[in-house]
């Protein structure tokens, strides 16, 4: 299992696969490969992310792959969306 940091863009899709632990499905892309998406899985502090997520807004996340090659979070920082940044 190797630790990775990952600089991503939420691609507006989000689903909750359990509620007891809470668990997240979220899908992104990469911000130097546009039409490259990772499909994401949160379960530790999934509620703060679940809750902080805006359209378009971007996410820099450390965690590793698991053997179905999804990106299983760690830790997480969300900034702003892109939109009120420009404005």
């Amino acid at each position: 299992m190797e630790m990775q940091n990952l600089n991503v863009k939420y691609a507006n899709h989000t689903k909750i696969l359990k509620l007891d632990p809470f668990m997240l499905y979220v899908r992104v892309q990469r911000l130097d490969d546009p039409e490259k998406t990772i499909n994401c899985l949160v379960v530790k502090h999934a509620l703060t992310l679940y809750y902080q997520l805006q359209a378009d807004a971007q996410l820099a996340l450390y965690g590793h792959y698991n053997q179905r090659h999804q990106f299983v979070i760690n830790k997480f920082m969300v900034g702003q969306p892109t939109k009120i940044l420009a404005s």
